[in-house]
């Protein structure tokens, strides 16, 4: 009796998003927390208001000629190009301290008058310092207290952690944007991440990091697309968080 040999099924890539915007596997570990950095930030530009005076969103840490370039994704950006937004990024401070005005215009969602993100109401801070009246000395110990006690609110920054934090954090987004387009295509999770898995496999190619976004469970899709939420709120109100050990 002769078997019969079933063929593959072929496997639909449609409906995934364009590669640069979910395949990062050829972001190197010296680009990484800026490639990062500026992904998350082309997230949040996608749900940013326009400026009534026509300007466009951008990161906040970068100099011109980086904005010039934003939000183009990261991937489509030439070697050199991705070389000027590394030179001309503004590392992040330990401290940020801004007019209230500055910042509420910078980070509210909608019109003037609107509901501040919750995000924005627990995390941000406005300093009143009395120079004239005790001068710098004091208000410096002042703060020095203050900090030492909110920061105990906040988890500690392990340096292992924050090594290995830019290439998880590409592969949440990742995940975050192929189960935007899952979505709207009604795939199944379970066929999402088997399409994934047989993308990588037909474009296997060597990478610097774990970060290509294939999950051998659906809940393990699930947790990295939180995680992606997670992290974008974070980084959103707090860039160092990505970026800490560029300072």
């Amino acid at each position: 009796m002769k078997l019969l040999k079933l063929k593959p099924q072929a496997v639909d890539f449609k409906w995934l998003p364009p590669a640069e915007e979910w395949d990062f596997r050829s972001v190197t570990e010296g680009e990484c927390r800026v490639a990062c950095h500026w992904e998350y930030a082309r997230e949040d530009s996608r749900s940013m208001p326009k400026f009534p005076n026509g300007q466009k969103y951008f990161p906040q840490n970068y100099r011109q000629v980086a904005r010039e370039l934003f939000p183009q994704a990261w991937l489509t950006l030439t070697p050199k190009q991705r070389a000027k937004v590394r030179e001309s990024f503004f590392p992040s401070p330990a401290m940020q301290v801004r007019k209230l005005g500055d910042f509420l215009k910078r980070v509210t969602l909608s019109g003037v008058g609107s509901e501040i993100p919750a995000s924005f109401l627990e995390h941000a801070y406005v300093i009143i310092p009395s120079f004239t009246g005790h001068g710098v000395v004091a208000v410096t110990r002042q703060f020095g207290k203050w900090a030492s006690v909110e920061s105990k609110q906040y988890p500690p920054s392990p340096k292992a952690q924050a090594a290995n934090l830019p290439f998880d954090a590409l592969k949440w987004l990742a995940v975050l944007r192929i189960d935007e387009a899952r979505r709207q295509t009604a795939v199944t999770i379970e066929t999402a991440r088997e399409t994934v898995k047989a993308y990588g496999l037909q474009h296997a190619f060597d990478h610097h990091g774990d970060v290509f976004p294939y999950y051998t469970s659906d809940g393990g899709w699930s947790k990295a697309r939180m995680d992606a939420l997670k992290c974008q709120t974070r980084a959103r109100t707090n860039p160092a968080y990505l970026l800490a050990e560029l300072v």
